[in-house]
């Protein structure tokens, strides 16, 4: 008899890719134009059209075993992402291959943010204080009604 293989957690790269085909294939399955960014492109993950205006997205994705519990920070370094129009926060259950997120804008990322030395992190704690989990409504109204926190 085959001994069964225990599950371990995904590499750095590897969560962080899966994440963003989670959050790139949730968006499409809301009827959203949403896309991979070009491979390097500062800032940002992914691009999605609300209205007539191509939003960016910078995913962070992390993940857990057995209780979100485990998940106890997303670093952001807002000297090379702060410019993202919004924030997607990917809690990654490695054991379902299921995902939840947050979608934030800039400015409420930014309130989550703690900085440390120009790099820093948003903790799930303020995240979950700030948004509801798998709300994607703010991408239903218009991109003039989308309070974004950048210019």
């Amino acid at each position: 008899m085959a001994k069964e293989r225990e599950i371990a957690k995904l590499s750095h790269q590897q969560a962080g890719r899966l994440g963003e085909m989670f959050a790139l294939a949730k968006l499409n399955t809301l009827g959203l134009a949403a896309y991979t960014s070009p491979e390097g492109a500062p800032g940002h993950d992914l691009v999605v059209v609300v209205g007539d205006k191509a939003l960016s997205i910078e995913v962070k994705t992390r993940q857990f075993l057995k209780r979100r519990s485990e998940i106890g920070r997303w670093p952001v370094d807002m000297n090379t992402k702060g410019d993202a129009h919004l924030f997607l926060f990917v809690e990654l259950d490695v054991a379902n291959l299921g995902a939840t997120f947050y979608l934030l804008t800039n400015a409420q990322a930014r309130a989550c943010h703690k900085n440390y030395s120009g790099s820093g992190n948003c903790t799930p704690r303020r995240v979950r204080e700030t948004v509801v989990a798998n709300d994607f409504s703010m991408l239903s109204r218009p991109d003039t009604e989308i309070d974004l926190g950048v210019d």
